[in-house]
């Protein structure tokens, strides 16, 4: 059976309505079926089945007992690829459907030691250990991953771990080898470029980081999966606080408590602490008018108890930005806190979704 043709047939219905891409996945997974009954040693077609059971949006535990049949059939003769293949899929349903993230760990590190062929299988373990702040271990299971191949995600998923564990010039000199303008790879390159120009200019080198900034907010930068407040975040570590509050006023960023200090902080740096009194006041007006009519209103609501949470909510927000302005008014720059985070990609091996040749 040509497991790869399969894949690619179904690639190609990804894009259709469900019950027309369904028919296609039922009709395979019949094939798959008689397949394994036939040769129940093909570990591959196990596989493939136990993914068309989630693209058929089924239970996620009929795709576990498909692979732990195939286990069970095989477990005395499989070769270490097909142990490696079989790990790294039970892997991914254990720990990205339900967070068995310990015995996910169990199944890729035995995949490892069999020195799997899968560039999937390093990436599916470097990603648990980063989650777990085990940048060590996660930065040289990526740097496996790029070995077996380049894919620009796992030397970010590198420089990302590099830098949340402090090492952030060989970080950025990673981010550096992979960075490309103009972009082609929508998926990961804006997320190079942001990471790219916020760690230049957390490093202080403004003017590389902003230049590179700078062409991310030329661009539609929408497209290449970077949002507005990211922009932000990034303008206020520059210093540009007129570009940062119309980016904030653009998307309404200032109605996040967690983003008001920064937004009162550029308006005083741009303007005058005045423009940051007008705006506190702004929001004061407009929650303590919603907690009124919230009052006024309470019968409308399912029960007392659901409208005095919304109410004591409010009024918690409202304190908090109270608290954001008056450290502004204090002279207190408010800081920011970054998160890292690796890109995402889908480690299932021969997943119809994801396939690349």
């Amino acid at each position: 059976m040509n497991i790869s043709k399969m894949v690619k047939e179904l690639q190609s219905v990804m894009n259709s309505e469900f019950d027309e891409g369904a028919k296609a996945f039922h009709e395979c997974k019949e094939k798959l079926e008689i397949e394994v009954n036939k040769n129940p040693s093909n570990i591959q077609a196990f596989s493939l089945m136990a993914m068309i059971n989630l693209e058929l949006r089924n239970d996620t535990k009929i795709s576990i007992d498909i692979l732990e049949d195939c286990y069970n059939k095989n477990k005395n003769n499989m070769s270490k690829d097909e142990y490696s293949l079989w790990a790294t899929n039970m892997a991914y349903l254990l720990s990205e459907e339900y967070e068995e993230v310990d015995k996910s760990i169990e199944l890729l590190t035995k995949a490892i030691e069999y020195e799997s062929k899968y560039d999937n299988t390093y990436y599916a373990l470097g990603k648990l250990f980063f989650n777990k702040k085990n940048y060590k271990e996660a930065i040289t299971l990526f740097n496996k991953a790029f070995e077996l191949s380049h894919y620009k995600v796992y030397k970010y998923s590198e420089a990302v771990s590099l830098i949340a564990s402090n090492n952030k010039q060989e970080g950025i000199s990673k981010l550096k080898s992979i960075y490309k303008y103009p972009y082609k790879d929508e998926e990961i390159d804006g997320r190079i470029a942001l990471l790219l120009g916020r760690e230049l200019a957390l490093n202080g080198e403004l003017e590389e980081g902003k230049k590179i900034i700078q062409l991310l907010l030329e661009s539609s930068y929408e497209s290449l999966e970077v949002e507005a407040n990211e922009l932000a975040e990034c303008m206020y570590i520059l210093g540009d606080y007129h570009k940062c509050i119309e980016l904030y006023d653009e998307d309404k960023l200032y109605e996040d408590e967690s983003w008001i200090g920064q937004y009162f902080y550029a308006l005083k740096e741009s303007y005058s602490i005045d423009a940051s009194e007008k705006k506190m006041n702004e929001f004061e007006k407009e929650i303590e008018q919603n907690i009124y009519e919230e009052e006024t209103n309470y019968a409308e609501w399912d029960s007392q108890e659901d409208c005095k949470e919304y109410i004591d909510g409010e009024k918690v927000r409202l304190n908090k930005i109270k608290e954001c302005y008056r450290q502004v008014v204090n002279g207190i720059k408010p800081f920011i806190e970054v998160d890292y985070d690796i890109f995402y990609k889908c480690y299932y091996i021969n997943c119809p979704r994801h396939y690349i040749e």
